[in-house]
């Protein structure tokens, strides 16, 4: 994964979790914790480094902990390659 791109699209500031399941350690690892996000505000990586998913890997956005009343908005979007690489199961 090249690209991560998330914002906050809500009237209300939250705080944001991006997480990565390793399936092979089936575990949760912390790439954000707790940022917290104005209205308008994002939070973009994009090309200085990048994400080695593996199979059964994937990424997670939650949010928590909102000022105020109403439910948060959160959107994102990323961009991944997959790489065939012959011989490999």
């Amino acid at each position: 994964m090249n690209l991560l791109f998330f914002t906050n699209a809500s009237s209300n500031a939250s705080d944001v979790n991006v997480q990565w399941y390793r399936a092979s350690k089936s575990t949760s690892y912390f790439i954000i914790g707790g940022k917290n996000l104005s209205q308008g505000e994002f939070v973009q990586f994009d090309g200085g480094a990048f994400i080695v998913l593996e199979a059964g890997d994937y990424i997670t956005l939650e949010t928590t902990g909102t000022a105020g009343s109403g439910i948060p908005n959160l959107d994102a979007f990323c961009t991944v390659e997959e790489f065939f690489i012959p011989g490999s199961s």
